[in-house]
């Protein structure tokens, strides 16, 4: 069995979609922490959402181009300006 092998931009844009989820979570987690004390039932559910992202993240591969983009495309500008982030989300 020959192992395929896969190009060092599908790596390279599957590191960037991960990364792109990291800092939404990042986002995410400080609002929780704003939170907790105040509104446990908000904290919780944005906890509830950030693990829907974590299994978006774990569900990222290189063999799966279109995923990888549409990821780029949809959470890259949401991570860079945090009322979009917020009004998106």
């Amino acid at each position: 069995m020959t192992e395929q092998e896969v190009p060092y931009d599908a790596i390279v844009r599957a590191e960037i979609a991960i990364e792109i989820l990291n800092q939404a979570r990042a986002i995410i987690t400080a609002r929780v922490y704003e939170l907790e004390a105040a509104d446990p039932n908000a904290a919780e559910a944005l906890r509830s959402r950030r693990r829907d992202l974590i299994a978006l993240q774990q569900s990222i591969t290189v063999d799966d181009l279109d995923s990888v983009e549409s990821v780029i495309a949809l959470w890259g500008p949401r991570v860079k300006d945090d009322a979009r982030f917020w009004a998106e989300f």
